[in-house]
């Protein structure tokens, strides 16, 4: 209300009104908006990441944002890139809902309108963008695992009908394939390289299929791990203990590997590692502050070591895939394999190199896991095969 000139009251004018209505539509509307966002960050499970792996999400997530492009599934696009593109929806959206909803209750509590507006009108945006790729992308529920999911988007286009790339790790066992001595040719160079300081982390990954974040110092769901532990508990059986670092709080992983090996019979890295422990009392931490660093220094000396491979790199990957190979040419497959390479179920073996391409390894004496793998599939895929085998009508000769 207000007064005229002669003092008496009249009703508002026509833009206070439109003013008092617009601020009733749009707290309205920032109800419905902060429903709909709690809706959309309930679908997501929290997903607990170190730093490092937090910053690259975001930085991904921006840039999928800022190119209108949120729909992890591209043209042309490879099945690790769609991954970690979709793993990164989830965090950024996670993240920027929670903390759009925050940022405008808090302008709200101090009755600033203006930053309030802004931040309602920033998170119906992201709710109006969010929720259709959200639907395209439902995350699984929280502990279901890999081999429980219906097939990807990615596995359901055309993508999948894409060639692995001549830089892949499995195409690099290809060319690796008909030298059976390669890693010792490796191990070799690595020994004439004077004044190498990752000697230690790359004598690890040349005896045990791990990944090179396991290397680094680190949380993991069963408390601090200090890297990859050894103990030579006798002459003929050398320790190698480390955390997977993919485990989802738990529900992947191992949460714990203990290869055991026999140094004598399993190599010239195991005996090197062994005499390292030895020297120390027995029991030595392995670990880097740089798994990016260890990659480089493996390919520089990989370059000297097979100069034949050209521009084909040595990794701390191509070393796992080949130990995965050698494990199944080995072991057989199955429990085992999953827990020497830190993985929750014996299905995701069938992503790496299969035992065409292993060697047969003297000295592994056992492989036990904190978190028993979930297992199975390698032997439905036996299983199947022998029925197929022993159809009538085939040739079983």
């Amino acid at each position: 209300m207000q007064a005229d000139k002669t003092g008496r009251q009249v009703g508002p004018t026509s833009a206070q009104k439109w003013a008092d209505n617009n601020k009733v539509a749009v707290m309205m509307d920032s109800e419905d908006v902060l429903k709909r966002a709690e809706a959309l960050y309930e679908l997501i499970p929290a997903r607990h990441v170190n730093d490092e792996t937090a910053q690259i999400h975001r930085d991904e997530f921006l840039r999928m944002w800022n190119s209108n492009g949120l729909d992890p599934l591209q043209d042309d696009i490879a099945l690790d890139t769609y991954y970690h593109r979709r793993a990164s929806l989830y965090f950024g959206a996670r993240e920027f809902l929670l903390g759009s909803a925050i940022e405008y209750l808090s302008a709200v509590r101090r009755g600033d309108e203006m930053a309030a507006r802004r931040w309602i009108l920033r998170l119906r945006q992201g709710v109006e963008r969010l929720a259709p790729i959200l639907l395209l992308e439902p995350p699984a529920p929280e502990g279901v695992l890999p081999f429980e999911r219906p097939p990807s988007r990615w596995h359901t286009s055309s993508n999948a009908t894409r060639e692995r790339g001549q830089d892949s790790k499995e195409s690099v066992l290809e060319l690796l394939k008909d030298d059976p001595a390669w890693d010792i040719r490796f191990w070799n160079e690595v020994v004439k390289t004077k004044d190498l300081i990752h000697r230690d982390v790359i004598a690890v990954h040349v005896v045990a299929p791990m990944r090179p974040e396991e290397t680094v110092p680190g949380d993991r769901p069963h408390g601090w791990s200090p890297g990859v532990v050894l103990t030579l508990r006798t002459e003929r059986c050398l320790s190698i203990t480390f955390a997977p670092v993919k485990s989802q709080e738990g529900l992947f992983g191992t949460g714990l590997t203990e290869i055991r090996v026999d140094p004598v019979a399993y190599g010239e890295p195991a005996r090197y590692l062994a005499a390292r422990c030895k020297a120390a009392g027995d029991t030595i931490v392995i670990c880097t502050k740089s798994k990016n660093a260890v990659r480089k220094a493996m390919a520089k000396i990989g370059k000297r070591a097979l100069p034949e491979l050209g521009n084909v790199m040595l990794t701390p990957y191509v070393f796992r895939h080949q130990l995965i190979a050698d494990f199944k040419k080995t072991l057989g497959g199955g429990e085992d394999v999953a827990a020497a390479a830190g993985q929750g179920t014996d299905s995701t073996q069938s992503h790496y190199a299969g035992a065409a391409y292993g060697r047969k390894r003297e000295g592994i004496i056992s492989i036990t896991a904190l978190r028993r793998p979930r297992c199975g599939n390698v032997e439905r895929a036996r299983a199947l095969g022998r029925r197929r085998r022993d159809k009538p009508g085939r040739d079983n000769e």
